[in-house]
């Protein structure tokens, strides 16, 4: 019989949670009153639901299929024939298939780092951004690529592993740190769309969580690497 675990159940009750504040009109409306909630919180939910979306999928589809191949007694034809016409059958056989498509993307994993560097420029060119902030419908489709933009990263961390983890906290630590700076030290509009006095909010919010990721992020995620190499690397046996 599948099973969820504790932190599958947490992970599924933060998704439902996010996307029911990303579907609410009176937060999102209060986030994009400032340039510096609506660059860093806005963005950061969104990336959380499209990082999240992937995790529950997989587990939700794994748990669905399990149940599905313990819920049916008798032959592989039998089986085959009751999953196929049953309406959850038929739900799983098309999750797989647009799960599986999505994943050959998985053998070229830099195709990730294309779509995700590609949609998260792209919308943050000034004349980009301005004209989604005053237009409903190509503001849904930013933040439909946010979505897409967090699933991707979250496919690159975990294809291309510790180096690029590490390299990814450094670059983000460079730019959000050179980007906030920018944006305190400037007394222009990059986004006309937002007052100056937004735009240095805007910077102070990237240069502290620059400064986060540098003082807390990555030294945490340093040492948990560390004592998990420790651990695999000791012998195993009675220790003399």
């Amino acid at each position: 019989m599948g099973t969820f675990h504790f932190y599958d159940f947490i992970a599924v009750i933060v998704f439902i949670l996010l996307v029911v504040l990303s579907l609410n009109e009176i937060v999102l409306g209060q986030l994009e009153r400032d340039l510096g909630n609506h660059m860093i919180l806005e963005h950061i939910l969104f990336f959380s639901i499209g990082a999240l979306s992937v995790y529950v999928a997989e587990h939700i589809l794994k748990f669905i299929i399990s149940n599905e191949r313990n819920s049916f007694v008798g032959s592989k034809s039998e089986i085959h024939q009751l999953s196929s016409s049953s309406a959850t059958g038929r739900a799983i056989q098309y999750w797989k298939a647009i799960l599986r498509r999505i994943f050959k993307l998985n053998t070229h994993p830099w195709s990730w780092i294309v779509i995700a560097g590609c949609l998260a420029i792209v919308w943050h060119i000034p004349p980009i951004f301005d004209y989604a902030s005053t237009h409903d419908y190509v503001h849904v489709m930013q933040h439909l690529s946010f979505i897409t933009v967090g699933a991707a990263t979250f496919m690159i961390i975990r294809l291309l592993g510790e180096s690029f983890n590490l390299f990814l906290i450094f670059s983000l630590i460079g730019m959000m740190g050179f980007s906030g700076l920018i944006l305190v030290i400037s007394d222009n509009q990059i986004y006309q769309v937002y007052s100056i006095g937004s735009h240095h909010n805007a910077g102070m919010y990237m240069i502290i969580s620059s400064v986060i990721l540098l003082l807390v992020i990555m030294p945490t995620y340093l040492i948990r690497r560390t004592i998990f190499h420790i651990k695999t690397s000791r012998p195993r046996g009675n220790d003399t």
